[in-house]
Formats: C-alpha cells, structure tokens, sequence
C-alpha cells in the first residue's frame, strides 16, 4: 500500500527507531549492552534469554515484512552527517551538564565542584570537537 509522503516518512521513522531498540535489546540478551555506567545484572537464565532474542528476531521480521507493506524505503543517508548529528546531540548533552545549566534542581554546586565540572566538560567538549574536525578533514565537508 501507497502511502502519503509524510505519513510514510512517519512510519519509516518510527521503523528506524524500532530498528535500534531490537539492536539495544539484543545486545542486552547477548551481555554485550554495558557501558562505563551501566551493568546489565539479569535473574533471566541463558536458556530464557536465548528463547527471548529468538522472539526479538521474529519481531525484527515483522517489521520487515510492515516496512514492506507499506512501501516504506529505504533512504540513503551521509555517514558523515549521522555522525556530526551524534557529535552536536553530545554537544548539547554536555554543554547542559554544566552547573549553570542545572539551577533548576534546588541545589547549589560546591564552587570547587562546579570548577572542577566545567573543567570536564570543557575537556569532554574539546574531544567532540575533534571529532568534528577529522569528519571535515576527511570528507573536506564543513
């Protein structure tokens, strides 16, 4: 079925969004989902886990065989623009970490902490920008 082009560009959306959730999920039910501050700690047994990644891969089918339904396409994107969107998301989640951005939960910064953040944050902000910088430097794209 045809759709409307923004009804369409809605569903593919919501498509790619599902996309990466069933990879968070199956990174999860595998044990390869923690990070620097998430543990994934489980009282689901190995054979339970297994049954549910089979069932995460039926649903990942299903969004296929949905996609198709609808005619939803695939789109080409520009790797280097996926990655500048995640480099200016990391920006502005930084930037907000700032004490100046966080009055608004009641609780002052120790002035030694809030140096001690900002210091951080700018070390943080700096590495994002040389993220940035080598996207440029190796497309020649600003």
């Amino acid at each position: 079925m045809k759709l409307d082009d923004h009804h369409q560009r809605r569903l593919e959306a919501t498509v790619q969004l599902l996309e990466e959730s069933i990879a968070r999920c199956r990174r999860w039910l595998t044990g390869t989902g923690e990070g620097i501050l998430r543990v994934v700690h489980t009282s689901i047994d190995p054979a339970e886990r297994e049954r549910l990644l089979r069932e995460v891969d039926v649903f990942h089918a299903e969004l296929h065989r949905f996609a198709a339904e609808f005619e939803l396409e695939p789109r080409p994107m520009n790797l280097a623009q996926l990655l500048n969107a995640e480099f200016s998301t990391a920006w502005v989640m930084l930037e907000n970490c700032r004490p100046k951005r966080m009055k608004g939960y009641g609780v002052a910064f120790d002035p030694a902490t809030a140096t001690a953040l900002n210091a951080e944050v700018d070390r943080l902000l700096e590495r994002v920008e040389v993220l940035r910088n080598e996207i440029v430097r190796s497309t020649g794209e600003e």
